[in-house]
């Protein structure tokens, strides 16, 4: 019978190369981020475009209760794609909520209305997430006019649907 001496030694460098090759690569980089681990979070989504607020409502008149924030907000909402193509489609809606000074404003209540097509929440309120985001789809053939109220304060922006050649 013959038998070969295994090569203990090769097998004993190659995890201990990997390994300080790792090592070294956090230690120049400075994080694991690149290489796999989990670093930071990911930057917040593209900002959208600041909204302006619309008059106030009496409360009992407004048709899109929910609960106010008592300190001022930054709304910024968008739509994604932007434009919907002929014959309409599907969009994403996004809302972000920031406090003054650009940090996150978690637990913030939304609810959104459509002037066209229909909405997945229904109309029912929604709630920003640890970012500060909150997320619905709209569904529509026509033109859209999305009325949100944050907060406390109402917005609007469209979401246009392009013309059947």
């Amino acid at each position: 019978m013959l038998r070969r001496p295994a090569p203990t030694a090769v097998l004993r460098l190659i995890p201990r190369r990997c390994l300080f090759a790792g090592l070294a690569c956090l230690l120049v980089s400075g994080s694991c981020a690149k290489h796999g681990g989990r670093g930071e979070p990911p930057p917040p989504p593209p900002p959208g475009q600041a909204l302006t607020p619309e008059p106030p409502f009496p409360p009992e008149d407004e048709p899109l209760a929910v609960k106010t924030v008592d300190e001022p907000i930054v709304v910024a909402a968008w739509a994604e794609p932007q434009q919907l193509p002929a014959g309409g489609g599907q969009s994403q809606v996004l809302v972000r909520i920031q406090k003054r000074g650009g940090h996150r404003f978690p637990g913030v209540e939304v609810r959104l209305a459509t002037s066209a097509g229909s909405l997945f929440s229904g109309g029912r309120v929604l709630v920003t997430d640890a970012q500060g985001m909150t997320r619905d789809r709209l569904t529509t053939r026509k033109t859209a006019v999305i009325t949100l109220n944050a907060g406390g304060t109402r917005y609007r922006f469209r979401v246009p649907v392009a013309a059947a050649h």
